[in-house]
Parts: C-alpha cells; sequence; structure tokens
C-alpha cells in the first residue's frame, strides 16, 4: 500500500473511477487464499509443434457460487506489563539532581536534517530506550522501531519499480528518502515530537514498525527477476518493509497529551470512541518476499494492536485502484469498502476500506465484551508507553509530573517548552 503525508477521504469521483471502486465492492475474496502482491501469470498451457495432444474439455463451474468469506480471530494478545526498574542508589540519584537544574539547557527537535551527524546528539536525548521499547510479535515476525541503519534496506524498497508502482508518491531520490521517509520513522518512537507533516499534535502520531524476522531462514527469497540489481536481496536479515499506524483527531477533539498539573494517564477507550479518533495504515514489503503472507501476518497483528490496545475508533486503509493485494488484505481483515477517494497529491485514485472497533471486536473476540486494558492507567509523560509498569521517578519540583526511568525525565526536561518551564 501507499504511504501518504494527509490525504483527505472523500466520496466525489469520475464516472470511470467510481465504475472501479463499486467493482471492488462486489468483489468477494476467499478469506483462505493469502498473497501480499499480485500474482504472477503461469506457463502457458498450450501445445507444442510436433506434439499435439486431444484438449479435455473443461468443466462448468456452477453458476452464482462464489467463495464464502471464513472469519478468521485474531491470535494475537496482549503481553503482560513490563515490570519497573531496580531502585537507584543514593549515589545516582545525587548525579541526576545536579543534571535537573533550572537553566539546563534546553533543545529543539528540527524538522529535518535530524538524522545528521551534528544534530544526533539531540535525537539521542530525545529518543531513549523506552521510546524503543514498543514492539509487536507473530509467529514469524518481531515488529520494532525503526533504527537509522535501516536507510539501506528502506531506500531498496523505496528505489524499487515494481514497488513503486502501487506507491503514491513515484520515484523518490535518496536524499527525499532519508530527509522524510526515514526521518518520520525514526520521530515516531518519540511520541512528544509531532510529525513532520503535522501542523498541531493533540496526540501520538504515528506507530511505525519496521518488520524483521525471527528466524530469517523461515522466509523464502524469491528469484528477483526483474528487480533492480542495487536492489535485491539474498537474505532475510534486518529490515524487510514496515507497516504503520497512523492517527488522526479531529479538530473538535480535545487533546490526549500530557497536561500541565495533571499526572498522565492513558487515554480510555470511551474517550477516544467519543472522540472518533481513527487510525490508518499504511505498509510495504520487499519484493522477493512477496507471496508467503508476510504482510498479511503483520497487517493482522498492527490491527489489532490499534483496536485492543490503543483503543482507535475505526481503522481505515486506502489502497490505490489496481492494488489487488492490498484490496484483499482489507477484505480480509473485515474491512469493508467505503468509498473512492482521488484528493491527493498524485491524483491516483484510492480505494477507502474501513472497519470499527465494534466490528473489529465482535469479529475477533466474539461472545465477549469490549475490554480496555490499559486505560486510565498511570503512564510516563514523555515516552507514554502505556506497556510499561507505573512510572515511579516523580519530579522533586512538583508532584504530578511522573516518568519510567530518569532518561525519560531528563528528556521532558531538555524539551524546548517541556517540564523545565512547566514544573515551579
Amino acid at each position: 500500500m501507499m504511504e501518504e503525508h494527509a490525504v483527505k477521504a472523500t466520496a466525489g469521483a469520475t464516472d470511470p473511477v467510481d465504475l472501479l471502486a463499486q467493482a471492488v465492492d462486489d468483489t468477494n475474496i476467499d478469506d483462505n487464499s493469502d498473497f501480499d502482491s499480485p500474482e504472477e501469470d503461469g506457463p502457458a498451457n498450450g501445445v507444442g509443434e510436433g506434439n499435439r495432444t486431444k484438449k479435455k474439455k473443461k468443466k462448468k463451474k456452477p453458476k452464482n457460487k462464489k467463495p464464502v468469506i471464513i472469519p478468521k480471530p485474531n491470535e494475537g494478545k496482549i503481553p503482560d506489563e513490563i515490570p519497573p526498574p531496580s531502585a537507584e542508589s543514593p549515589e545516582e540519584t545525587s548525579k541526576w539532581e545536579k543534571v535537573l537544574i533550572k537553566g539546563a539547557k534546553t533543545y529543539t527537535v528540527p524538522a529535518h536534517g535530524l538524522l545528521t551527524d551534528r544534530i544526533r546528539p539531540i535525537l539521542d536525548i530525545f529518543r531513549i530506550p523506552s521510546c524503543k521499547q514498543v514492539e509487536l510479535h507473530t509467529p514469524r515476525l518481531l515488529l520494532r522501531q525503526v533504527e537509522i541503519n535501516d536507510l539501506t534496506g528502506i531506500r531498496r524498497i523505496k528505489m524499487e519499480p515494481s514497488v513503486q508502482k502501487t506507491q503514491l508518491y513515484g520515484s523518490p531520490g535518496l536524499s527525499d528518502i532519508k530527509e522524510s521517509f526515514l526521518n518520520r520513522y525514526i520521530r515516531s518512537s518519540i511520541p512528544r515530537v509531532p510529525n513532520i507533516y503535522m501542523s498541531s499534535q493533540k496526540g501520538r502520531d504515528d506507530y511505525i514498525f519496521a518488520i524483521t524476522a525471527l528466524n530469517p531462514n523461515s522466509l523464502t527469497i524469491q528469484d528477483p527477476g526483474q528487480i533492480k540489481i542495487a536492489n535485491r536481496i539474498s537474505k532475510a536479515e534486518g529490515y524487510l518493509g514496515n507497516i504503520a499506524l497512523s492517527l488522526s483527531y479531529p479538530s473538535s477533539s480535545p487533546s490526549f497529551l500530557p497536561q500541565k498539573g495533571k499526572v498522565y494517564t492513558q487515554p480510555k477507550f470511551d474517550e477516544l470512541h467519543k472522540a472518533k479518533v481513527e487510525g490508518k495504515l499504511f505498509y510495504e514489503i520487499h519484493p522477493q518476499l512477496w507471496g508467503q503472507g508476510i504482510m498479511s501476518e503483520a497487517f493482522e497483528e498492527v490491527l489489532r494492536f490499534g483496536m485492543e490496545e490503543v483503543g482507535c475508533y475505526s481503522i481505515a486503509s486506502d489502497p490505490t485502484v489496481g492494488n489487488e493485494a492490498s484490496i484483499h488484505l482489507c477484505l480480509k481483515n473485515g474491512m469493508k469498502y467505503s468509498h473512492l477517494t482521488t484528493e491527493n497529491a498524485y491524483n491516483k485514485p484510492q480505494l477507502f476500506h474501513l472497519i470499527t472497533n465494534e466490528e473489529w471486536w465482535a469479529r475477533n473476540r466474539p461472545n465477549k465484551k469490549i475490554e480496555d486494558r490499559w486505560g486510565g492507567k498511570d503512564v510516563c509523560r514523555w515516552c507514554l508507553n502505556f506497556r510499561l509498569a507505573p512510572p515511579t521517578i516523580s519530579c522533586t519540583g512538583c508532584i504530578w509530573a511522573k516518568y519510567c526511568s530518569r532518561e525519560c525525565q531528563l528528556a521532558d526536561w531538555s524539551k524546548e517548552g517541556g517540564h523545565q518551564v512547566e514544573c515551579k
């Protein structure tokens, strides 16, 4: 599927495109099939010269019989809470108190140039270990936060023509890949730092995961075919692609970020549903790994994470017209075709699919009420990692700023406009 900056949905479209959308809406895809990319045609079954054989009559298929979609319950689960760190020694406490003082230098996170050697030390202050602990697991995959050294893997996918056919942005250059895509991926693991394309922030913008293999030998590297030599892979190691949950907040939505004077707690499902906070999936994987159900595995787990842990009101996906593999993923996971939109910078028609929280829960957790595992829990006001045990570190200047680690406290203290300004 494509990645995009901020594509708005609209039902308006030209007649030919409406027909394409209707064709997809009327398609019933067998949920037992499993693919990540359009299947290639196999060899023809014709007869060679001098070797004529009698053609067998093909049996007529029964009319009006379509494959039945069999819902497959999501097998992912919420992990156990990560325990708090061990208590620090008096010497460690003294060291931190000398650093966390009024007048300490503060920094801003620039929109661009964040990954250069000159600015890297600033990034290291804000992107601390607990920010990178948000991971998802599937039978074959580890979905982890993106790292700076993933640039080569990202380039191989972004600059490959067979992938670009299904993307909105066409053919980006290497500098664009680093300054736009990698920059955004890295920033997504610092939830208190806005997305580079956002003018305002009301909550965490993105969860962007790098797709990696738990056991590289369990995945098959297919023949590269027409893939450019520079973009080929020989092992399923490191970064294989990405999948992301991008969150959008209506203009009428309240802020779900930490507020001055209040202990930060994880937003409750009821609050997020009332505000109609929506998630949107975008994803891609190296073409030599297509056809093995890898993206299907990742898609299903991120969808579960967004519904069962984040608490999205609904989650959408909008593949481009003709991207049958992506459309299949949507339908297979219970998303319903909603409308077609052409409102993007590239004038490419996209087919908008959507599933609500109630629909997902009924399909994947039948006979079970919607449960909010993390909502209302005290959470570190810097990393916002709700899977961690409630924060045990408090600011000495106030009673409401709580953190899971000293690194998180320093990050909030060092951010321009952060807690150093708030604290009395």
